[in-house]
């Protein structure tokens, strides 16, 4: 079993490489539209930074976006990183 912190990492995950934007998505719209709290997303987004998930853009259109094309990120990949072997 998952824990709702990884549940909610792979929504933030999933909602970022679903858009067709190519600039940053800022996190009250990610927050929004995969209905994660605000505050617990920035925490989630701030580690996956860390661990090379997502790259994060400061300043008015800043955001987040995928490190990488979403075909080289599997939800394996992120459970182990979060959740540990």
């Amino acid at each position: 079993m998952i824990t709702q912190y990884t549940r909610y990492a792979l929504k933030a995950l999933l909602h970022l490489a679903a858009s067709d934007r190519e600039e940053p998505l800022p996190v009250v719209e990610i927050a929004e539209k995969a209905n994660i709290p605000r505050k617990f997303l920035e925490t989630i987004l701030a580690d996956l930074k860390r661990r090379g998930f997502v790259i994060s853009t400061r300043g008015k259109r800043g955001g987040y976006r995928l490190a990488k094309p979403p075909e080289q990120i599997t939800f394996g990949d992120v459970i182990r990183q979060l959740e540990g072997p």
